[in-house]
């Protein structure tokens, strides 16, 4: 099944499993590490948690990086309205639905945004939580809301402010900026067209003064707003050409091309010392010269994107998820172009085309797998050069499907290769928990280095784990970056809101670890 716009509405957490496509959240190359003391901290997000009588309110939960690895020790939890938070949690916020981090005040912790997209009956909000030598905290936590003190655009109750969320810094004034998803704006008249809204960081944190808000309909920007097609529905932010100012791309997954619905673009918004500029814009799809593969209908390039340097030449790639891609006649087997950082910005000369069916790569595609779905970086084997997971969330392990499971594909001087390459579910051996019909492993993918050993570690979403006999009260693995070999699964995790320290519980539906749609 494809999506309409019908069932973009909010999703009650029981209704979270069953809608498909599912969206794919964004990818950060910054470190999560609230507390700065040298490592990285895991922030585990259960949109469909209850508080108190409020189905799919939301929570988020952090816990900490030590030398030996995540711990429970000083464990937090934060939900709307409680310990100095702003706003109120309302039945299917779904708080925690979108998280990203950056350093918007430059005092060397990181800060936390949480998007809750069914705030206000669907407007969406942003709250922003800021970091400290005790970790995060409530003081001085912000939230934003479109067309509200200062924010651009307006709300009526159906834009999903907060979709996607990325962080760079734009204009590389050292101040982490926000960019924010609002994929069901309606843009000069057009319904759900999309739109990103741009806030920037300073001395004081985020300010909304001189926030920006951008479409397709933006004077320079290339392609044209119209009627669903999700503009902002998945946010990437890397350094594309190398000047040392973050660039933005933005997935509009549902536009039309060469008269077929729902083929997909990606539009890359170059930064400058001014913030992003509309000069130099690039637009790619699957009709792009130069790059593999041709558009076709309902195949959502654009669905997943994640920015890496996977070459170590100094300039960001981008990988671009296809996840609805035909492949040998496999509906819905899914895909994955990476497009390389040049002078100019990317670039189409040496882009790659990835499938289950590349060679060297584990697996082979299959109808529904979905690869692509999602996507996430980090330098696995600390060898300088990024490496990338993929996500294939809708993979059947052996006779279970939709179970889910992870590729990752090494960084090298000759970009990314299928030497080494590895794939991770709930049925490798070594691997905590049990591969499950449905379990959607691979949800959610953040490359951080929790153990502060120098190689990046793999946090995987599985949100519709089964915990005790909690349906859908989801789970996340944390696999660990070794030297040469990458990832080991010698010393995994897998954390619940059950898990000994976290100072919560597991519940029916609380989706924890979600990270698509």
């Amino acid at each position: 099944m494809h999506a309409s716009f019908s069932t973009r509405q909010i999703l009650s957490a029981a209704l979270l499993a069953a809608v498909a496509p599912r969206l794919a959240a964004a990818a950060s190359n910054r470190q999560p590490d609230f507390n700065n003391d040298g490592y990285c901290d895991l922030v585990m997000a259960a949109p469909g948690e209850k508080i108190g009588t409020l189905k799919g309110a939301g929570a988020v939960n952090i816990v900490y990086g030590t030398a030996d690895g995540l711990k429970s020790d000083n464990s937090q939890g934060f939900s709307q309205g409680s310990g100095g938070i702003g706003e109120t949690a309302g039945a299917n916020d779904h708080f925690g639905i979108q998280t990203a981090w950056g350093d918007f005040n430059n005092d060397g912790y990181s800060d936390l945004t949480v998007s809750a997209t069914g705030e206000d009956g669907g407007a969406g909000s942003v709250n922003v939580i800021y970091g400290s030598a005790s970790g995060l905290a409530s003081a001085n936590n912000q939230v934003f809301k479109q067309g509200v003190d200062g924010m651009q655009g307006l709300r009526t109750g159906s834009e999903y402010f907060g979709w996607a969320l990325a962080t760079g810094d734009f204009n590389g004034d050292g101040y982490d900026d926000l960019a924010v998803g609002a994929s069901d704006e309606d843009v000069s008249g057009v319904q759900y067209a999309g739109a990103v809204h741009v806030i920037y960081g300073s001395g004081s944190g985020l300010t909304a003064a001189g926030n920006e808000m951008w479409s397709q309909d933006t004077l320079g920007i290339q392609g044209e707003a119209e009627y669903i097609d999700y503009f902002g529905s998945a946010l990437a932010a890397g350094d594309f050409n190398g000047d040392g100012k973050d660039d933005l791309a933005v997935g509009t997954p549902w536009e039309n091309g060469n008269g077929k619905f729902n083929c997909g673009a990606v539009n890359v918004i170059m930064g400058s010392t001014s913030g992003l500029t509309s000069a130099g814009n690039q637009f790619w799809h699957q009709d792009s010269t130069g790059i593999a593969n041709s558009i076709n209908g309902y195949e959502y390039f654009g669905y997943a994107l994640a920015a890496g340097d996977f070459d170590n030449d100094g300039k960001d790639d981008l990988a671009i998820g296809v996840d609805s891609e035909t492949i040998d006649g496999k509906n819905n087997a899914g895909a994955m172009h990476v497009l390389y950082g040049g002078n100019n910005g990317l670039r189409a000369t040496g882009s790659q085309f990835w499938t289950q069916n590349s060679s060297g790569v584990a697996d082979a595609c299959e109808a529904n797998d979905r690869f692509g779905s999602t996507l996430g970086t980090g330098d696995f084997d600390g060898d300088g050069f990024m490496d990338l997971a993929v996500g294939a969330m809708d993979e059947a392990i052996d006779t279970k499907n939709g179970a889910g499971c992870v590729h990752i594909l090494y960084g090298s001087a000759n970009k990314l290769a299928s030497a080494s390459s590895q794939v991770w579910s709930q049925d490798t051996a070594g691997i905590a928990g049990a591969a499950a019909g449905g379990d959607s492993f691979g949800s959610l993918l953040i490359g951080a280095d929790f153990d502060g050993d120098g190689k990046d570690d793999l946090a995987i979403g599985v949100p519709y784990e089964k915990v005790g006999a909690a349906e859908n009260a989801g789970a996340i693995n944390v696999i660990y970056g070794t030297g040469a070999k990458g990832l080991k699964s010698a010393g995994n995790q897998l954390w619940s809101q059950d898990s000994s320290g976290v100072g919560d519980k597991a519940d029916k539906n609380d989706n924890l670890g979600h990270g698509a749609y």
